[in-house]
C-alpha cells in the first residue's frame, strides 16, 4: 500500500509539474515580445541597457530550453527512437539537475571522447537513466565533493560499444547490499522511495542497452551504461 501511495504521489507530481510549466510559459512569452519590441529600438539605447538587454534575452532562451525539456522529459514515453548523442542528453541532464548539485557544491567533471557515435535509441528513456543515476550519485556525494562523468567507445566480444559512466566519491555500496542494489524498490537511504535503480535496468533493457556498477564502500560507485552500436 505504501509503494502504491508514493507511486501515486510521483505521478501526481508530473501532471502537476507539466501544468505548472505550462502556465510559466505564458507570462514568459509576454516578456519575450517587451525584449524583443526593445531590441528593435536598442541602437538608441544606452550602451548599459543593450548589455542588460542582451543578457535578458539569453536568459529568456536558457529558461525556455529547461522548459522544454522538463515537458519533454514528462511527456508519456513511446517506442519511437531518435538518433542522439549521449553528450547532448547529458548537457540537458547536467541543466536540469544543477542545482542540486550547487546546493551541495558538488563539482560535475565530463570526460568525453570525441567522436562518439550517435544512437539510435529512445532520447526520453535514456534522459530518464542519466537523471537518475545523477541524482543518485549526488545524494551518494558529501558537501563539496565531485562527480566525473565519461563517455567513450570500447570494443567488448567483438561488438563496437558505447560505454556512459558516471563516478562518484560518496558512501558506496556495501558487499552483502550489492546483489539487491538494482533490483525494483530496494535501497539502502532512509529517505526516497528506492525504485530510481530498478527502473534504469527495466529501461536500459528497452533500449537494448546494459547497466551494471562497481562500487567499494566508503570510496564511492561507478554506474556504466553499455549501448551496442548498431
Amino acid at each position: 500500500m505504501e509503494d502504491s501511495i508514493q507511486a501515486n504521489k510521483l505521478l501526481l507530481l508530473g501532471k502537476l509539474t507539466a501544468n505548472l510549466v505550462h502556465e510559466i510559459r505564458n507570462p514568459l512569452s509576454a516578456l519575450k515580445l517587451n525584449l524583443d519590441y526593445m531590441k528593435l529600438a536598442q541602437d538608441d539605447l544606452p550602451s548599459d541597457i543593450k548589455e542588460i538587454l542582451s543578457e535578458s534575452l539569453d536568459a529568456f532562451e536558457q529558461i525556455n530550453f529547461l522548459i522544454e525539456d522538463v515537458l519533454d522529459f514528462t511527456r508519456k514515453p513511446s517506442a519511437k527512437t531518435h538518433q542522439v548523442g549521449v553528450e547532448s542528453i547529458t548537457e540537458r541532464c547536467l541543466k536540469i539537475i544543477s542545482i542540486s548539485a550547487k546546493n551541495k557544491n558538488i563539482t560535475i567533471e565530463k570526460d568525453f571522447e570525441e567522436n562518439i557515435p550517435i544512437l539510435n535509441v529512445n532520447k526520453n528513456k535514456m534522459m530518464q537513466i542519466f537523471l537518475n543515476l545523477l541524482n543518485n550519485a549526488i545524494d551518494a556525494s558529501s558537501e563539496k565533493s565531485r562527480i566525473i562523468i565519461r563517455a567513450f567507445r570500447k570494443m567488448i566480444e567483438e561488438k563496437s560499444c558505447v560505454i556512459w559512466e558516471i563516478q562518484d566519491f560518496g558512501i558506496g555500496i556495501k558487499p552483502e547490499d550489492k546483489q539487491k542494489i538494482l533490483e525494483g524498490y530496494y535501497t539502502t537511504k532512509s529517505s526516497g522511495n528506492g525504485i530510481g535503480l530498478g527502473v534504469c535496468r527495466k529501461l536500459a533493457g528497452e533500449l537494448n542497452a546494459e547497466i551494471y556498477f562497481n562500487s567499494e564502500y566508503g570510496i564511492g560507485t561507478t554506474f556504466s551504461l553499455k549501448f551496442i552500436i548498431v
